[in-house]
This record gives structure tokens, C-alpha cells and sequence, in this order.
């Protein structure tokens, strides 16, 4: 691999990155309006732009030799840009993750009110009964 060539590389994974953060931007706001179902529809091209990151990596071995200085600067910029966008993309999915698990326990919660409501039964006239609608009388 040339320098040139991995200069090209590192350029297309921050394309790539750049849109895996804006997709990730996009996953948060659809978090935020309970839009599960566009949510869901989106997963498909997240997973593309990863396994593209993934392919854009593959076979890329460091040149021998030491770079020319302009490209040795323009790897350098390259680098920390990556290293930018990487963050921003791990504290994105971070933050969706907490939003998918704080809505999981609300629903939990919400859960365990209707099971518990359902564990009393009720009389043959609508009250509340201390026997359970699942309870087999033997005759015993």
C-alpha cells in the first residue's frame, strides 16, 4: 500500500464516520419521539455503514518508509480528525443506549403495576376478591 493510497482510506472511513454520527443523531431524536417502528426501518443502513468502515479496512498495511512531509501533515490531520468523529460516535451510541435502557424500565415499571393489578382477583359482582381468578377449588 502506498501512502497515497491510505490517505485515500482514511479520508473515505471519515466520510463514513461522518454519516455513521449523523445516523446515530438521527437514532437519538427517533429514541427521543418514541418512533420505534422508523427506528427499527433505520437499522438496516447503520449496519451498511459499518460494514463498510469494516471493508474500507481490510488489506490496509502501513507503507514502508517514511511519508513526504505533505503527506505525512495530511495523515496527521486525517488521524485526529478520526479520533474526533470516533468519540462523537462512541458517546452517540453511549447516550442511545441509556435512552433505549431508561425506556425498557419505564415500560418494566408500567409492567409490574398491571401483573400485580391482575393478581387480585375479582368477585362474580366486579369487587376485589382475595381469591384468584386462577384458583382451582377441589371441593376438599
Amino acid at each position: 500500500m502506498t501512502y497515497v493510497a491510505l490517505i485515500e482510506m482514511m479520508q473515505r472511513e471519515k466520510d463514513l464516520v461522518e454519516k455513521l454520527n449523523k445516523h446515530l443523531q438521527k437514532e437519538l431524536d427517533l429514541i427521543s419521539e418514541g418512533d420505534i417502528q422508523t427506528l427499527e426501518e433505520s437499522m438496516p443502513h447503520k449496519q451498511k455503514l459499518l460494514k463498510g468502515i469494516i471493508e474500507n479496512r481490510e488489506g490496509s498495511d502501513t507503507p514502508q518508509g517514511e511519508p513526504m512531509p505533505e503527506y505525512a501533515e495530511m495523515m496527521r490531520s486525517l488521524q485526529q480528525d478520526l479520533v474526533v468523529l470516533w468519540k462523537m460516535a462512541s458517546g452517540l451510541n453511549d447516550l442511545s443506549k441509556q435512552f433505549v435502557v431508561q425506556r425498557l424500565n419505564e415500560i418494566d415499571d408500567q409492567l409490574e403495576i398491571f401483573f400485580a393489578g391482575l393478581k387480585d382477583g375479582y368477585s362474580k359482582d366486579g369487587k376485589k376478591s382475595s381469591i384468584s381468578l386462577h384458583t382451582i377449588k377441589t371441593g376438599a
